[in-house]
């Protein structure tokens, strides 16, 4: 075992180790104190990570919970928005006051615009490439 390691499991570890060698040496009766103490720090630790799997568990379930309760919103909100859209209508500058963004009304061009269009990528990449 590396005694290295900085993570928590590792730490414990090695606090364990070291309980466990020191109960079999009877010729260290001064370290007992320490030893003690230890004992005591490790089952308090013990104790945290049984709270921390609790409350990671209770996490979890949270979670799952919040993700159905989202989708169950997103689902009465469309419904809200799409009457809000059939009252107003789907261009309407009245739907940004409710959060919805309106449909944007197409614009036409005109046959020449896109001719030009294509002109000036050709341009651009023929930049490109020289």
């Amino acid at each position: 075992m590396a005694a290295t390691g900085k993570s928590f499991a590792a730490r414990f570890a090695r606090w364990h180790v070291l309980i466990d060698n020191l109960e079999r040496t009877e010729d260290l009766a001064h370290l007992a104190a320490d030893h003690q103490l230890l004992e005591e720090r490790l089952a308090q630790v013990r104790a945290l990570q049984t709270t921390v799997e609790d409350l990671r568990s209770q996490f979890r379930a949270a979670t799952a919970r919040m993700r159905k309760l989202a989708g169950e919103g997103d689902v009465v909100r469309t419904r809200l928005s799409e009457n809000l859209r059939g009252r107003y209508g789907p261009t309407s500058e009245t739907l940004i006051r409710y959060g919805i963004k309106p449909k944007r009304i197409p614009r036409r061009r005109s046959k020449k615009e896109p001719l030009e269009q294509a002109t000036a990528t050709e341009a651009i990449e023929a930049g490109s490439a020289a």
